[in-house]
Order: C-alpha cells, then sequence, then structure tokens
C-alpha cells in the first residue's frame, strides 16, 4: 500500500491505525483489498476538490 500511494511505511502504519484505511489483519499482517485502497483514493480526491 504504501508503495502504490508513494508514502512511507511509517505514514501507512498509521494510516491502518488511525482506520483511514478499511483493511483486513491475517495474523500480525495488515491486508487492504484493491477496493478499500481505490475508495480511500476517492474519498481522498472528493475532499481536497470540495475544499
Amino acid at each position: 500500500m504504501s508503495k502504490a500511494l508513494g508514502i512511507s511505511s511509517k505514514t501507512g502504519y498509521k494510516l491502518l491505525r488511525d482506520n483511514k484505511v478499511k483493511h483486513l489483519k491475517v495474523g500480525r499482517a495488515y491486508r487492504v483489498p484493491k477496493v478499500h485502497l481505490l475508495s480511500y483514493l476517492k474519498v481522498g480526491l472528493q475532499s481536497s476538490v470540495n475544499s
């Protein structure tokens, strides 16, 4: 996810911890389905357009 968004892994984990991106936790690993990642990007774009 971090590579796809062009952010650091620390920032990526913060997004997951703050539940800004919907995700699944499998054991100790986080899994982010593409649908949820695209949804996060869509919400971010809409909020920046409305600002």
